[in-house]
C-alpha cells in the first residue's frame, strides 16, 4: 500500500463508524508503525477565548472555535500555514524523510503543527494567518489504515488548502464530490477491451 502522508482522507458515503462519519481528515503521517491524522470538520462550542484563559491564562485577539481531531485525547494543537512555528507535517519529502514529492504532492506547502503552549500563544493573536486549533487525534494502529482503504472506507486526494481551512459545514460533501468525479473519470477513460460482453 502505497504512502499518503500529506493527502486528505475523505469518508466514504458508506462509512457507518460514528468517529469518523462524514469526516475530512488531514493525514499526518502514514508509516509502518501505522497512522495519525486530524478531522478537520468537527468544530465543537468552546471558543479560543475561554480555553486559553482557563488553561494558559491568556486572552488571544481570535475567536475561533476548537475542533475535535479524533476519538483519541491530546492536546490542544494548532495546524497552521506560518513557516517555521512548530514542525512541517504532511508528506514524507517535506521532513526530509525521501527526496522528492509523489506527483500528485508537487509544489505543495507544508502545513506546521504545534502543541507548544507558547507557540499556541502567539498563534490567537496572528488574524492574519491559516490555523486551525484541534484538540484529539485519530490514530490508526500497524496496517489498520491500509486495510480501511482497501475496503473502501476512504476517499484519498490531495490537500486542498481552501478546503482544509474552509467552513466545516460543506467540505466533505465538496471534497466527496470533487472525488467521485475523478474516479468516475478514470473508470470512463479504461480502455473498454475487444469483447463486448465485457463493456
Amino acid at each position: 500500500m502505497p504512502r499518503i502522508a500529506g493527502r486528505m482522507l475523505v469518508a466514504s458515503p458508506y462509512l457507518t463508524d460514528e468517529n469518523f462519519f462524514r469526516s475530512v481528515i488531514y493525514l499526518i503521517r502514514h508509516d509502518e508503525e501505522g497512522a495519525f491524522g486530524l478531522v478537520l470538520n468537527r468544530p465543537t462550542t468552546q471558543s479560543l477565548g475561554p480555553a486559553f484563559a482557563d488553561r494558559l491564562g491568556h486572552e488571544p485577539a481570535r475567536s475561533d472555535s476548537i475542533h475535535v481531531g479524533g476519538p483519541v485525547e491530546g492536546p490542544l494543537m494548532a495546524l497552521h500555514t506560518l513557516p517555521g512555528l512548530g514542525e512541517p507535517c504532511g508528506p514524507d519529502c517535506l521532513r526530509g524523510d525521501v527526496d522528492s514529492p509523489p506527483d500528485d504532492l508537487a509544489g505543495t506547502s507544508p502545513l506546521w503543527l504545534t502543541a507548544d503552549e507558547d507557540q499556541l500563544m502567539a498563534l490567537a493573536d496572528r488574524t492574519d494567518i491559516r490555523v486551525k486549533f484541534i484538540a484529539g487525534y485519530s490514530g490508526w494502529g500497524v496496517g489498520q489504515l491500509d486495510r480501511e482503504l482497501e475496503q473502501g472506507g476512504w476517499l484519498v486526494g490531495p490537500p486542498e488548502w481552501e478546503l482544509i481551512f474552509a467552513d466545516t459545514e460543506t467540505v466533505w460533501e465538496e471534497l466527496v464530490k470533487r472525488l467521485g468525479r475523478e474516479i468516475l473519470g478514470d473508470i470512463v477513460r479504461a480502455p473498454l477491451g475487444d469483447d463486448p460482453q465485457w463493456n
